[in-house]
């Protein structure tokens, strides 16, 4: 596939989502975006805590997404040490770094990902772009340009 490159318009409001213990992490920022009819955004980052992790990773090099998912839960807190990505066309695509007394997990945000005193996360709109997801015929996702 060759490289491509897409523009927006510019830069659009900035969110802050506060979220509390028991709040589900992605679904309270898919949740939250929806509501302000935000479809296009940059994530600058997030810190805050977690009692549940939920995340996948990839286990194979060949041409297929062959993924392992992981949950972390019952070690104590899990501190939420960065949260990166973006939102395209109303769907977060989000990569997390966390870590417990028991190791360092990064990977892509699961739902089911809980809080457990707070998590913080600031976005930026993108606007007027034109993306979306679509799959392959190896099942990997790109974004393309809306026709």
């Amino acid at each position: 596939m060759a490289d491509k490159l897409f523009f927006g318009e510019g830069i659009g409001r900035a969110i802050v989502i506060n979220l509390s213990k028991g709040d589900k992490l992605l679904e309270g920022i898919r949740d939250r975006l929806q509501e302000e009819g935000i479809k296009n955004a940059v994530l600058f980052g997030a810190v805050g805590s977690l009692q549940k992790l939920v995340y996948h990773l990839p286990t194979s090099m060949g041409p297929t997404s062959e993924d392992k998912f992981l949950t972390i839960q019952g070690h104590g807190p899990i501190e939420l040490g960065s949260l990166s990505g973006n939102v395209i066309d109303g769907d977060p695509h989000l990569h997390v770094v966390a870590q417990d007394k028991e190791g360092t997990y990064i990977g892509h945000l699961e739902e089911g990902t809980e809080v457990l005193f707070l998590a913080e996360i600031i976005l930026a709109e993108i606007k007027d772009l034109n993306l979306h997801r679509v799959k392959n015929e190896s099942g990997v996702v790109y974004l393309t340009e809306k026709l």
